[in-house]
């Protein structure tokens, strides 16, 4: 059986189940759309600081935060556009703005359509009339996040896209990551370096890995201290992932980009949306038992 049920954790929430597999999703449109809880076959997947997600002055820790429409940083919080100057964020505007639900549904699924308007405040970091809608949906073993980005403005709309997901690992030394790529860059020592055969260790890492070629629309890492295996499935839209953790946490971030870090200020790799237009993007999280 599938349920969507409210509840109150300091803000309105909102839990997706599936009953049968014993799974949930817990999501908190209050606080950027943010997914805080994924639970698969009864156990939790994702780390959340619960101090940083009640402290509406602080990004949330954990999760899995919404990216839009930038990934990354820009040098000094800053970008150029149409010879004006602009500031903004670290990881954009979603994560940090309200969402309102317009949609639930029961019928085969557990799911919720959440959606986010461009406002004054968003206009004056980025100015471009805009809404997005996701919708989270639930089903067995597996969380799929339809996207939709909407562009209501007369120009067309730069933006990247991505999500920032925390999972739970206890042991980052026993994580193995099943990746194609040759080469990544090493936002440590901002040195472009290849692919390790035995792949990268996050533990004691401070700055993210940006992995610039990985084929294909998939990637997979599995916890052999957990006995867990995730993969994710995403749109061609979705070049590059981001390995990212920080010493002596229980946490690594896996995160799917459409673009580089940055990519308002350098130009590079921005996905347009037409003017009265929108793209579709997907991406999903699936977990498995790993066997030993």
């Amino acid at each position: 059986m599938f349920k969507v049920k409210e509840f109150d954790d300091k803000f309105k929430m909102y839990r997706l189940e599936d009953e049968k597999n014993n799974s949930w999703v817990n999501i908190c449109p209050q606080r950027g759309g943010i997914v805080t809880s994924l639970g698969i076959n009864g156990e939790e997947i994702l780390y959340l600081d619960k101090d940083t997600f009640y402290d509406e002055n602080k990004n949330v820790r954990g999760g899995n935060p919404v990216l839009f429409p930038l990934c990354g940083q820009l040098p000094d919080q800053k970008y150029d556009l149409d010879g004006k100057e602009y500031s903004m964020k670290n990881h954009g505007l979603a994560r940090i703005s309200s969402w309102e639900v317009i949609n639930k549904n029961t019928d085969n699924c557990a799911s919720i359509k959440v959606t986010f308007k461009s406002n004054e405040d968003t206009l004056k970091s980025y100015p471009f009339e805009f809404e997005l809608q996701f919708e989270y949906i639930l089903k067995e073993n597996k969380l799929m996040i339809n996207q939709q980005y909407i562009n209501n403005s007369d120009e067309k709309m730069p933006m990247s896209a991505g999500f920032h997901p925390y999972f739970l690992a206890k042991d980052k030394k026993q994580i193995s990551y099943d990746v194609n790529a040759s080469e990544y860059f090493d936002n440590e020592d901002s040195k472009l370096k290849k692919y390790p055969v035995e792949g990268i260790d996050l533990s004691n890492t401070k700055e993210l890995k940006l992995l610039l070629d990985h084929k294909g629309n998939s990637l997979s890492f599995s916890m052999k201290d957990l006995k867990r295996k995730i993969r994710f499935d995403y749109s061609d839209e979705f070049k590059y992932i981001v390995l990212w953790s920080t010493p002596g946490s229980e946490y690594v971030c896996v995160e799917p980009w459409t673009s580089k870090i940055g990519a308002l200020a350098s130009g590079e790799d921005l996905l347009e949306v037409n003017p009265k237009s929108k793209i579709d993007l997907t991406y999903s999280i699936t977990a498995d038992s790993l066997s030993i």
